[in-house]
C-alpha cells in the first residue's frame, strides 16, 4: 500500500538526512568558490608582477635613451665651442650673475676664501700654511676682542674724560 507522503509528514530521520546533504552541498560550493578566488588572486598577482616588470624595463629604456641623447648633445656643444674660440666655462658666468657677484668681486672672494665647494666653503679654515703664518700677529694687542674697550676711534690718543671731569670744566 503506497501512499503519497507530503514533506510535512516525512519521517524525522529522512528530514535529518536531507538537511545533512543540503549542508554538505553548501559546504562544497563554498569550498569551490574559495579555490576559484585563490586561483584568480594568484593570476592577478602574476599579471601585476608582469606589468611592474614591464614598467621598470620601459623606465630603464627611456633613461638609457635620455642619457644617450644627453651625451650626443654634450659632444655637439663641445664641437661648437671649439668653433667659438674655446670658451668652456660659460656656465660659470651665469652662476656668478645669479649669485649677484661681478667678475672682479668673484675673483677677490675666490682669492680670499678659496673656490666654493658643496658645503658652502666661504669661511676661512685653518691648515698648515695659515696656522704657522704670523704676519697678522700684533704683540701689543689691539685685537678688539669681546669685552675689551677700543681706544676711542680715529687715531686720537687721549681717552674721553669721565662725567665728573666734564662737568668740572663747565
Amino acid at each position: 500500500m503506497l501512499t503519497t507522503l507530503s514533506h510535512n509528514t516525512l519521517p524525522q530521520h529522512i528530514t535529518d538526512h536531507m538537511a545533512k546533504i543540503k549542508d554538505r552541498l553548501i559546504f562544497e560550493t563554498k569550498k569551490m568558490e574559495a579555490v576559484e578566488r585563490r586561483k584568480s588572486n594568484k593570476e592577478q598577482t602574476a599579471m601585476a608582477k608582469e606589468r611592474h616588470a614591464f614598467r621598470i624595463a620601459e623606465k630603464s629604456k627611456q633613461k638609457k635613451e635620455h642619457m644617450a641623447a644627453l651625451n650626443d648633445w654634450k659632444k655637439n656643444t663641445e664641437r661648437n665651442r671649439s668653433n667659438l674660440g674655446g670658451k668652456v666655462n660659460d656656465w660659470q658666468d651665469d652662476e656668478d650673475q645669479l649669485r649677484g657677484m661681478s667678475g672682479k668681486k668673484r675673483m677677490a672672494a675666490n682669492k680670499k676664501y678659496g673656490f666654493g665647494d658643496k658645503r658652502g666653503g666661504r669661511f676661512k679654515q685653518n691648515d698648515k700654511r695659515t696656522l704657522n703664518d704670523m704676519s697678522d700677529f700684533k704683540p701689543r694687542g689691539g685685537f678688539g676682542g669681546i669685552g675689551q674697550k677700543s681706544s676711542g676711534g680715529k687715531g686720537k690718543g687721549k681717552k674721553r674724560p669721565g662725567k665728573r671731569a666734564r662737568d668740572a670744566k663747565r
